[in-house]
């Protein structure tokens, strides 16, 4: 924990965030490497 004079900093709720984060974060790039796929076998890319 980090503690100054304007702010105070806990890492493990931010720990929890991040999972949820990274949560999100592969579902949108599973999303969009299904995408990239689909275009370059269109011939898009």
């Amino acid at each position: 924990m980090t503690i100054n004079k304007y702010f105070v900093f806990a890492p493990q709720a931010e720990k929890s965030q991040r999972a949820n984060d990274n949560e999100q974060l592969s579902e949108k790039e599973t999303q969009r490497q299904a995408l990239v796929k689909q275009a370059q076998q269109q011939g898009g890319l």
